[in-house]
């Protein structure tokens, strides 16, 4: 489609990221300042596939260029993207309620199936053996009640894209909404923790304050939290995602390896 539009097309047993794709482009359109593709058309063909056709929007992704920047252009394109998450957040879910996975279920089914999750991807045997006694410890540090947000899992140097502006780079764009949902707002945290702050206090700092923590909230019990999401998240991936050096053999417990991905 030339450099004006992209195409995406997406299987039967992907109906569901079809689903998330065009109805949160749609009801995002207009309503937030970060650039997002516009949605020129969806459908489904005879044969059950489904599609979109989106404008494609300028820039480079930033995974491309974030080992280049330095500590203070990392901080500031961290806080950046806090403030992005922040103004999604702010968009009511209205008709986006009825979205799947609807968050109550999808938790529980979380975590029912986090411990062989992790065997499975070769998680250490601490890990293993005391991911249930952390999860039953760490769930009621959730709030039972909450005001969902739409969740678009998008904030990963995967799906950013940045441009040039004089001699720093500014985030120009968000692309792939396929895993949207509608949940608990600290969800979308993860992906910018654990793929940017890299265990560095300052640049988890800067990610939280631009969203619009306040220093006396940047506490233990978030990051409890954000340690029980990222075990509960439905790709939690510790050995792919987790970019620190070393980390698995500094970690013994839940304890160290929160102290080590969400550091004060």
């Amino acid at each position: 489609m030339g450099d004006r539009y992209v195409v995406k097309i997406f299987p039967p047993f992907h109906r569901h990221q079809w689903e998330s794709e065009h109805r949160v482009l749609a009801h995002l359109n207009g309503r937030v300042d970060v650039p997002i593709p516009e949605l020129f058309a969806s459908g489904v063909r005879e044969d059950g596939w489904t599609y979109v056709i989106l404008s494609k929007l300028p820039g480079v992704t930033l995974e491309n260029v974030w080992p280049s920047c330095s500590r203070r252009e990392k901080a500031d394109l961290l806080a950046r993207i806090g403030a992005i998450m922040a103004e999604v957040h702010a968009v009511p879910v209205v008709d986006l309620r009825d979205l799947e996975p609807a968050w109550d279920g999808f938790l529980v089914r979380q975590v029912a199936g986090c411990r062989a999750r992790h065997e499975r991807l070769g998680m250490p045997r601490w890990f293993i053996e005391g991911v249930e006694a952390f999860v039953e410890e760490a769930l009621p540090r959730l709030p039972a009640s909450f005001e969902p947000v739409v969740l678009t899992g998008e904030y990963t140097p995967f799906n950013l894209l940045v441009e040039r502006d004089g001699d720093r780079w500014r985030i120009s764009g968000m692309i792939d909404f396929g895993d949207a949902m509608v949940g608990y707002r600290e969800y979308d945290l993860l992906g910018p923790s654990v793929f940017l702050a890299g265990g560095e206090p300052e640049l988890l700092r800067s990610l939280l304050r631009g969203y619009g923590y306040a220093d006396s909230q940047l506490d233990d019990d978030l990051r409890r939290r954000l340690m029980l999401l990222q075990v509960l998240h439905r790709y939690s991936n510790f050995r792919s995602q987790l970019r620190i050096d070393g980390w698995e053999s500094r970690a013994a417990s839940f304890e160290s390896l929160q102290a080590i991905m969400f550091p004060r």
